[in-house]
């Protein structure tokens, strides 16, 4: 994602950061995996990664990282019962650490303007998010 128009740094993930939750979970890990957080994430493990997140001594990439498999993990969720109750544990999340989580929360939202069909499952909640850290 580029920050064309966009008034803050766009963050990324970084290789240390994976691979220190890669260690961690004991998850795969290789450097060309472009999509990493996405690829790993496992919907089955959410509370185990929630948990982490919340309670372990991360540095701010490893917990950049981690947000972006949980997102995933809730987009990947079958229940609609899971789904809400995986949010609502995210989004709060999101709220406290907007610098953070900006990007991941602008990207998640389609800002750009990508057709409705093409959304995530998580956009409407993302941009509810976006218009209380965005101001």
């Amino acid at each position: 994602m580029t920050n064309e128009h966009l008034d803050w740094p766009v963050r990324s993930p970084t290789c240390a950061a994976r691979r220190e939750l890669a260690a961690r979970f004991a998850l795969p890990f290789a450097e060309d995996m472009q999509d990493w957080e996405w690829e790993v994430a496992d919907a089955a493990r959410f509370d185990e990664l929630i948990s982490v997140y919340c309670s372990a001594n991360l540095n701010d990439d490893e917990r950049f990282s981690l947000m972006e498999m949980l997102i995933q993990c809730a987009e990947d969720m079958e229940l609609q019962s899971n789904y809400t109750a995986a949010w609502s544990t995210i989004e709060p999340l999101l709220l406290s650490r907007p610098d953070l989580h900006r990007s991941t929360v602008a990207y998640w939202a389609c800002l750009r303007g990508t057709e409705p069909e093409a959304q995530f499952r998580v956009s409407k909640n993302m941009h509810k998010v976006w218009s209380v850290i965005s101001t």
